[in-house]
């Protein structure tokens, strides 16, 4: 039996966005409120390097968005 390939693509109108855009800017978003709480409650301070930290969270949510709702 041959394996059938699931279009990881989701339509909007008339254009696809691949689901590796949409689980990006999911990632984004999250890390970026979780920073901005970080900031609010002053513990950002005991981050070295912040827009690395953001970088790394951006990935860690994204692939954890990635990996829970996966098609």
């Amino acid at each position: 039996m041959p394996l059938v390939a699931i279009a990881a693509e989701i339509l909007l109108g008339e254009f696809l966005f691949p689901w590796g855009m949409v689980v990006s800017a999911l990632g984004f978003f999250v890390a970026w409120i979780v920073v901005i709480a970080m900031e609010r409650l002053r513990w950002t301070r005991y981050v070295g390097n912040l827009p690395v930290f953001f970088i790394a969270l951006a990935v860690l949510f994204g692939c954890v968005i990635g990996l829970t709702f996966a098609p």
